[in-house]
């Protein structure tokens, strides 16, 4: 043992004495916050995709583009922000803007003041968008506001981020035929176009979305949403239809979310708690990461140590066990390190945040990370699966003199590693059923199954069962990798194929017999 130790010692400061092997620490988190930054900034400063519509109807997009205009005039009037003023321009606009909130919202003002002005605006913006025409003089407050509106797209989505121009952008075309539009969509100038049917009220049919990408559905949503909203609107008017009454019939159902808290009381449930029963996910997608990784470098490390006949001179010192458990214990060392330097930066990156943002988080993320609870089963999860898989690739290892020759063995061992990722939303998502508890029993994924249902535990006996199952697992996989490290680590030559490995382990010959 005290062999062993020796080398996995060696192992440890091998990899943790080299640059390099500090820049991979580092390059890992730099990545991510890297890729997130470039992503965040690429949806931010995408253009809004186009898109034209044929109306049969005559009447229904006029009705859209006026319901999307006052969605967003409302939502400036009734915001609380405003944008920042850095110049003599911008303090002009701050003081319209309050000149107009106090008429619209102020103590004075009246809902039929409010409602006038804001149709005003509608009419106005509409007539102006429609003639391709800008407001030259603005003496009136309205006009002044419509003018700004035009002027300063820019400031408008500071208030309103979500406004349907920030996204999508109605192209208009003079009476297009269908070979144009779909010339449109081939050359990528339009997403989509919509045919409204002439009588949209009595039967949809005859409405059509055309797109030649069917994997972004967002624009076709978007736009049936309010065309939908338009048509019922239309009927509850024809229907004469009180509308006090038509809000009553159409107003949904809502449930307010509550969660048992630990005291048995009951709460409403925020954003943070459900987020806190999807951090196990993000553990296990980081646990499959690590030892995924970990054992990869075990693999290579064996192999370049054999080819470099590394092995022999080891070998002349210790038994071939003590030399596997070495290499096992430090690479495990190793990839502790590493996930700890992980959770260091992403910990420091969330703390930072407020920092650098000037503002602080809506959610408490750190907490969420830090979660001792998730962190304990982390750390014990990716030592027994570390340990699992260890076995099993070094000795798969030992067998080979090139990675190239490892790769047709290891591919079973790799396919198993891969099946912990395709269920682990539908694990999170109901932790403690049949597929959760199924998996849990089965060694090769008990690790990430456990560590997936970290928001709902199942109790101390299924913690305490499956550890044991784990332990006597690992056993297993040690004695059966010994049994291949002790022959197949002074082998030279081809290596076995997963028929002759297979005969090896149940016969105890030579691969290659």
């Amino acid at each position: 043992m005290t062999n062993a130790l020796l080398i996995a010692q060696r192992e440890y400061l091998e990899n943790v004495k080299t640059r390099g092997f500090w820049l991979s620490i580092l390059l890992m988190p730099v990545l991510v916050a890297l890729l997130t930054t470039v992503s965040l900034l690429l949806s931010e400063s995408s253009a809004p995709v186009q898109y034209t519509v044929v109306d049969n109807s005559s009447w229904v997009l006029e009705a859209v583009q006026k319901k999307l205009l006052r969605s967003d005039v409302q939502t400036v009037l009734e915001s609380s922000i405003l944008p920042s003023a850095k110049t003599e321009a911008d303090q002009a606009t701050l003081t319209l803007l309050q000149q107009v909130r106090m008429q619209t919202s102020g103590p004075d003002s009246q809902k039929s003041d409010t409602d006038l002005f804001v149709d005003d605006v509608i009419q106005l913006l509409y007539t102006l968008n429609r003639e391709h025409a800008s407001i030259t003089d603005a003496p009136t407050l309205l006009e002044q506001f419509v003018a700004w509106w035009q002027e300063h797209p820019d400031q408008v989505l500071e208030i309103v981020p979500n406004a349907s121009f920030a996204r999508y952008k109605y192209l208009e075309l003079a009476n297009p035929s269908v070979q144009q539009l779909n010339e449109l969509i081939k050359k990528e100038q339009l997403l989509g176009y919509f045919l409204i049917p002439e009588d949209p009220m009595s039967s949809t049919e005859g409405a059509v979305y055309v797109t030649k990408n069917l994997t972004n559905r967002d624009l076709q949503m978007w736009f049936a949403g309010v065309v939908t909203t338009v048509v019922q609107t239309q009927r509850i008017r024809e229907e004469s239809i009180a509308p006090q009454v038509a809000r009553w019939i159409q107003q949904t159902v809502n449930f307010d979310t509550q969660v048992i808290s630990e005291t048995g009381s009951l709460e409403s449930a925020e954003v943070g708690d459900t987020l806190q029963q999807w951090v196990p996910v993000v553990f296990v997608y980081l646990l499959w990461i690590s030892i995924f990784a970990i054992t990869q470098m075990l693999l290579t490390n064996t192999i370049e140590e054999k080819s470099n006949k590394l092995i022999e001179v080891l070998l002349s010192s210790v038994s071939a066990r003590e030399l596997m458990a070495g290499k096992i214990l430090g690479i495990a060392a190793t990839g502790l390190t590493i996930v700890a330097c992980w959770l260091s930066a992403v910990l420091v990156l969330i703390l930072a945040l407020p920092v650098l943002l000037g503002a602080p988080l809506p959610l408490d993320l750190a907490s969420l990370v830090s979660n001792p609870f998730y962190l304990a089963s982390f750390t014990v999860y990716f030592v027994l699966g570390y340990l699992f898989y260890a076995a099993l690739l070094c000795g798969v290892g030992s067998l080979c003199d090139t990675l190239k020759e490892a790769q047709n063995l290891i591919m079973p061992v790799q396919l198993i590693l891969f099946i912990p990722l395709l269920v682990m939303i539908p694990i999170g998502k109901d932790p403690n059923g049949t597929l959760a508890i199924v998996m849990s029993w089965i060694p090769p994924f008990t690790p990430f199954a456990m560590m997936n249902r970290a928001a709902f535990p199942p109790g101390p006996l299924t913690y305490l069962f499956t550890t044991l199952l784990m332990l006597v697992s690992i056993y297993a996989a040690l004695r059966l990798a010994g049994r291949i490290f002790e022959r197949g680590i002074l082998m030279t030559g081809k290596a076995p194929k997963l028929t002759q490995l297979l005969r090896f382990i149940r016969h105890g010959d030579t691969p290659h017999n």
